[in-house]
């Protein structure tokens, strides 16, 4: 029913410090993470980081095209990161089947309705 597995996810993310682009990069996991895996995923669990490429952007930023010149800095990271899961196999799962008729449901629908 539990299924464990390791998976190497390339992720990316941008940020206009260091950190904001590393943080934004690991909130990728999960979307991509899930995006991959057929079945449900129960936990992701990072194992080891690796950095592809890691950027830094640097311009420098005037007010009116002239006056007050500061330099301003962009990040781009792309990492590899190697994470753990654990996978909940749904086609395993045997669900009982109850058969009822259109009327005894709307009886029940209404019941609850009424007992609200």
């Amino acid at each position: 029913m539990k299924e464990m597995t390791t998976q190497t996810v390339r992720i990316e993310g941008t940020g206009k410090t260091k950190e904001q682009a590393i943080g934004n990069a690991l909130g990728r996991i999960q979307k991509k993470v899930m995006s991959m895996q057929k079945g449900m995923v129960i936990r992701i669990e990072p194992l080891d980081i690796d950095v592809v490429e890691a950027k830094e952007m640097e311009y420098t930023e005037r007010f009116l095209f002239f006056f007050l010149p500061r330099k301003r800095s962009n990040f781009h990271v792309v990492l590899d990161v190697e994470v753990s899961l654990v996978l909940l196999k749904v086609d395993d799962i045997h669900f009982q089947k109850n058969m009822q008729s259109n009327a005894s449901i709307l009886h029940n629908f209404r019941s609850n309705q009424i007992e609200k």
